[in-house]
């Protein structure tokens, strides 16, 4: 998600109110009132100096009650689980199965409980 940018101040997309509105649908905040807030945010922290997520969340948390979508969408962010996750779980369990298994099935069975193993929930 490209709007997800928005909160990384490494970003080119940081604080970048044109990108915000999928996250916001994706969170359930209010877009409007995020936007409103991010015009406020950006010239407070031109004079600060925020390297990452946590640094900008822990700016924004003790003026949580004026910017209560920002800091929404920053705890939304530092929570979402990673993708590569995911890449990283397939590999290892393709690795499980293609060791214990493989001299032992066709392809289609091989196929069929890799994408069991990965796909299965926790």
């Amino acid at each position: 998600m490209k709007s997800i940018s928005t909160v990384y101040p490494n970003s080119t997309n940081f604080l970048n109110i044109d990108a915000i509105d999928e996250f916001c649908f994706h969170i359930g905040g209010d877009s409007s009132a995020l936007k409103n807030e991010f015009l406020v945010i950006k010239p407070m922290l031109q004079s600060k100096k925020v390297n990452n997520v946590i640094e900008l969340y822990n700016e924004i948390i003790s003026m949580s009650d004026a910017f209560p979508q920002t800091l929404k969408m920053i705890t939304n962010a530092i929570t979402m689980p990673i993708s590569q996750v995911t890449c990283e779980r397939s590999f290892s369990k393709m690795k499980i199965i293609k060791n214990y298994l493989l001299n032992s099935m066709t392809n289609e069975r091989l196929s069929d409980l890799t994408v069991m193993a990965i796909e299965r929930d926790f």
